[in-house]
């Protein structure tokens, strides 16, 4: 019955008519539409409160490093502090695959390391960095954290593998990422040492005025007659 009185209230009729078109009572009319509407809240609060926890469950499982999904075939680079980058990268298999084709080796008996350049004001081409550090990374790892980079530089990644005789052969390369500049003196500390300094310029020490560039050996001098 509950269907005929939802499809009814929703044309716009009272209860007391569609008790009428019903052939049964108001107050059998009210219940059963008042049951039906507790069940309706009920869902709704309760679908709401799933919405909650898987929308919590989501953030807090974003906040870890394995969420970082790349495309395929990419190594990406993120400045987390300044002087802290985050690097993840696609762990897939053709890499793998790529190196037991080409140079017949074991990607699993390889050395996988990061690269990580100082390209500052450089065009990059691989081989003119200003210097680089290498870490040695477990690729199936798929992330890795770098410290301690310097201030006000620009940092390219590489992330590659050791091969016997030949070095070392990138896989993926990452985009640019620039740290920020070391901090300076503010500009109230810098105006008041400028401050300072003119009030040194403009007073002179007063003993200046009364040494003159013999006074020294003159003094010397006269102790070097006395202890004679």
């Amino acid at each position: 019955m509950i269907n005929e009185i939802i499809e009814l209230r929703r044309q716009g009729l009272s209860f007391r008519k569609i008790a009428v078109v019903l052939n049964t009572t108001v107050g059998k009319v009210q219940y059963s539409w008042n049951k039906w509407m507790e069940s309706e809240n009920q869902d709704n609060s309760e679908s709401l409160h799933v919405q909650k926890n898987l929308n919590q469950e989501k953030s807090s499982v974003t906040s870890t490093p394995q969420t970082f999904v790349p495309l395929k075939g990419e190594l990406k680079a993120k400045l987390v502090t300044p002087q802290k980058m985050f690097l993840y990268w696609d762990f897939s298999e053709t890499p793998k695959k790529i190196v037991r084709l080409y140079f017949n080796q074991p990607f699993e008996e390889l050395v996988t390391v990061l690269r990580v350049y100082d390209v500052k004001d450089i065009i990059f081409n691989g081989k003119n960095a200003h210097h680089y550090y290498e870490i040695t990374v477990p690729y199936q790892n798929g992330y890795w954290f770098v410290k301690g980079l310097t201030g006000n530089r620009s940092f390219i990644a590489e992330l590659g593998v050791l091969l016997p005789g030949t070095g070392f052969f990138p896989l993926y390369r990452s985009n640019c990422i620039q740290t920020p500049a070391a901090e300076i003196p503010s500009g109230n500390e810098l105006h008041q040492d400028l401050l300072q300094f003119k009030r040194y310029e403009d007073s002179p020490p007063k003993w200046r005025s009364h040494v003159s560039t013999y006074s020294y050996y003159e003094k010397s001098t006269n102790l070097e007659n006395k202890n004679a």
